[in-house]
């Protein structure tokens, strides 16, 4: 097994999948690729595993959900109900439909931010943490 490094570089997003495709039928290592914009498809080319990002954003906009049905329930009818443009406030099925804006908002605002905490957690970028460079290539 030889552990000669070898770096290519493409101008054109379709020679560099069909490449990838040629390098992995050949039965050799991709360590990584790098690219400065996105290549639909490359994920897949490299046989990398599908994520879970899209089960957390789920759950974490249901979480945000559920807060604000809480939070609305608690601040408008039970804390400190008020009479706001004729509406009665006796019970929170009877203003659902003003609170519509407030849920949307508040289950993608959870969905982001709770995203963004998620991701900076797995990939260990925590305040004040050491940059872990890559190691340099001896030429």
């Amino acid at each position: 097994m030889s552990n000669q490094v070898i770096h290519a570089l493409y101008d054109d997003d379709d020679v560099l999948l069909a490449a990838v495709k040629d390098i992995r039928a050949e039965k050799h290592h991709i360590e990584e690729v790098y690219t400065p914009f996105p290549v639909h498809g490359l994920d897949k080319v490299l046989g990398l595993a599908d994520t879970r990002i899209s089960i957390m954003a789920f759950i974490y906009g249901c979480i945000g959900f559920c807060v604000s049905i809480w939070m609305m329930n608690y601040i408008m009818i039970e804390d400190w109900p008020q009479n706001i443009g004729g509406k009665p406030s006796f019970s929170y099925l009877e203003n659902m439909p003003a609170f519509v804006p407030i849920m949307f908002e508040l289950t993608i605002f959870f969905a982001a931010h709770l995203m963004v905490i998620t991701f900076y957690l797995r990939s260990k970028l925590w305040p004040f943490k050491e940059a872990e460079n890559p190691k340099p290539f001896n030429y």
